[in-house]
Parts: C-alpha cells; structure tokens; sequence
C-alpha cells in the first residue's frame, strides 16, 4: 500500500466519487445476484472505509481485509467497523493462492506502484478462470507516466508550439521514449498501434486500460463456461494519476447481466473510461452550479482547468449527485 492511500477522502475528491460509482454499480447488481451472500476481499488502509460502506449498503457480513504492512495491520484490527471482517496480514495474491471461494467474490485489486503494472495486470486477468461464476473483479492501476523514468535531457529532442529543435531527426522526444520504455515493461501485453500520444498526462490511463482489455480477452479464451462483462472504468488524479476498471464474471450464455451493466446511466468501459476531473468549489460555487442551467453566465468566471484537460463545468454537471461535501463535525 502506498503513502497516498492513506489520504483521507476529504483530499481525494475525484478518489470519492470513483468509490461512489462503484458502490453505485454493485446497488444495480444487488437484487439480480443476490450480493449480500457474496464474499468481499479487498485493501481496506487503516481506516477500512470502503468495508463499512459495502457492509452498510450490501449488507455482506463475509468480508476479507488484506494489509502487508505489519503495523497499517494492526491498525485495521483496531479500526475495523464491523465485528464479521477478518483482517489478515498477508498480500492478495498470496491469500487467493491459498483460499478456495466457495461463494462469489467481489474483489478489489487495489494496486499503487507502477513499476509491477504487468504482474498487476496478468494476476488480475489469471483471477478470472478462478473465481467462481458471478463474481465481480475491480483493479486500480496506476496512470501516471512520469513512473516510467525521465531521460536525459540530452537524449531527447524537444517539440514546443509546434516547433521542433534541429535534432528532432536523430532523438525521440519525451514521450517518444517513454512509449519505448512502456512497450519494454509491458512484453505481451504492449497494445499494437499505440503511438507516443498515448504516453501523455491525458492518455496514459487509457494505454494502460488497453493492455488491461488485453490480457482480460486473451485469458477469457481458455474457458468455455464463462464471459466477461465491463461494466465501469475511470480515469482520474487526486495528485497520482489512476485509472481502475470493473468486470463481471458471467455464465458463457447469461446475458441477463450485461443487460443490467449496459442500461446503467454510468455503465463504461476500458474503451472509454469516465474521466474524473471535478473542480474543487466553495459551497455557493456548487450550489450555483446545481440550481443554475447557465452557471457559467451566472458566476461571472471560468473555472481552471487541470491537466486532463476536462471541462470542469461538464465534469460537474455529469457527477453532481455524487460529488462528496465535506464539513467539520464535532464529536
């Protein structure tokens, strides 16, 4: 677990609503697969928040918290909400080598370090064959592509408003040897026709979903009795860029699934991941935002955009229901 997922949400608002749309796509598959029989595993952090929401909306009792860190551990022990989580000291891929589900699983492969993205994405793809039918798998990868190293300066030619430094013809540029570097820690998995364009701050996250999809379609043609169906991807940035995506392990010829994934209002995929690029507003910002068609005209400014380069105003209109307030409480 990294440093970062320790942050509280209150920090992590575009974290937050990507939580919330999760929870929001297990409340739509609830009645048709019964989820409240279903066994929960995932990485909790010392606070086990997303356990507590789960338990609280889903009502899964059967709840498995994995934590490596010996001492995130035993603050989970202390933390934990409700009395049915196990909390066990030990990575996922060692406990799912060594437990055998005998209900559906909903599995959460929380994953923050980029350097291992390929074993990240393989594990996840492997799960598939393993689960039992129904089962839902969620991943978080990380996006950002500075974590593929930074060359020498010197190494490297430079492209700047549309003009290029004289020895543009010997040396790549930035993201020409980062797209190098992708394809060399990918193997297999590298997506054919990817150019250098998908190595920027804005693409990224979609080049890594791509291998993701990737490695799902080639596992998913060892077996016979089972499909896949994508139900929800994202790409956002509370500081690390992260991307994550959603599946159910389906029956070969159910398709009553896919029917519920595919009316959902927030149903996406790997192809097309939701950006979560939501501006950070004072209260009357938002409220203005929420009871005015026109909010722009209305304030009087524009609000800044980030590095994704998403329009804030659109972003907020598409995810007001669940953009998360915060305030003080004194207890």
């Amino acid at each position: 677990m990294g440093a970062g997922s320790s942050l509280p949400y209150r920090l992590r608002p575009n974290k937050a609503v990507d939580r919330e749309l999760f929870l929001s796509l297990l409340m739509r598959l609830a009645p048709k697969l019964a989820l409240n029989r279903y066994h929960y595993v995932g990485l909790g952090g010392p606070f086990l928040e997303d356990f507590r929401l789960i338990h609280g909306r889903l009502g899964i009792a059967k709840m498995t918290c994995i934590e490596t860190e010996e001492q995130v551990h035993k603050r989970q022990l202390f933390n934990r909400p409700v009395a049915s989580i196990e909390c066990v000291h030990r990575s996922l891929e060692d406990y799912l080598d060594e437990t055998d589900l005998d209900s559906p699983a909903i599995i959460w492969f929380d994953y923050t370090e980029p350097k291992g993205v390929t074993a990240q994405i393989e594990r996840f793809a492997r799960t598939i064959g393993t689960v039992p039918i129904g089962s839902i798998l969620r991943i978080t990868l990380n996006a950002n592509p500075e974590s593929l190293g930074k060359p020498d300066p010197k190494e490297i030619s430079v492209e700047a408003e549309g003009e290029v430094s004289t020895d543009r013809a010997q040396k790549p540029t930035t993201q020409e040897w980062r797209l190098a570097r992708f394809k060399e820690r990918l193997g297999s998995l590298y997506p054919s026709g990817l150019s250098a364009d998908g190595m920027t701050q804005k693409n990224y996250g979609k080049s890594v979903l791509r291998a993701l999809k990737l490695a799902v379609e080639k596992e998913v043609l060892s077996f016979r009795d089972r499909r896949i169906v994508w139900a929800l991807a994202t790409h956002y940035a509370d500081g690390q860029a992260m991307v994550t995506a959603a599946l159910v392990v389906c029956q070969n010829e159910d398709d009553t699934v896919e029917e519920l994934v595919t009316g959902w209002e927030f149903y996406t995929t790997t192809d097309a991941p939701h950006r979560l690029d939501l501006p950070a507003l004072s209260t009357l910002e938002r409220l203005t935002m929420e009871s005015n068609a026109d909010a722009r005209v209305k304030m009087g400014f524009e609000l800044p955009k980030s590095a994704m380069g998403e329009n804030p105003l659109e972003v907020f209109q598409k995810f007001y229901r669940i953009y998360p307030h915060f305030s003080r409480v004194e207890l």
